[in-house]
């Protein structure tokens, strides 16, 4: 079992997605949050196996967020869901295991389950 931590101001978002994850049977949410204020040490307490992360945070809150987490759990999985294409090269360089559009669809989501088990 997959354990996540959901990341994304918007709450409808938020919770679509914890909804389809856990539907899926293979991922539990541990965590989530729409405030990415103070959430890197939570997120580190927690330990989760992926990150799934809105970079569309106030300012570059997202990219921010993303660093920070993996410098301090350098093993965690990051998958970007978000509206834009607009931080792809900057996922690419930072060896993100998966970059999700938004609106959410069940088969892309799976695809990306598919790529977290494999290892990225």
């Amino acid at each position: 079992m997959i354990k996540a931590y959901l990341l994304d101001v918007n709450q409808t978002d938020l919770y679509k997605l914890s909804s389809m994850l856990q539907h899926t049977g293979k991922v539990t949410v541990i965590g989530m949050s729409a405030y990415p204020q103070n959430v890197v040490d939570q997120i580190v307490l927690l330990q989760p196996d992926v990150l799934f992360l809105d970079l569309q945070l106030p300012g570059q809150q997202g990219v921010v967020v993303a660093e920070l987490v993996k410098r301090r759990l350098p093993d965690i999985q990051i998958v970007v869901v978000t509206e834009t294409k607009q931080h792809a090269l900057w996922a690419f360089d930072q060896n993100i295991a998966d970059y999700v559009l938004k609106p959410l669809e069940e088969v892309r989501l799976g695809q990306s389950l598919e790529r977290l088990r494999k290892g990225g």
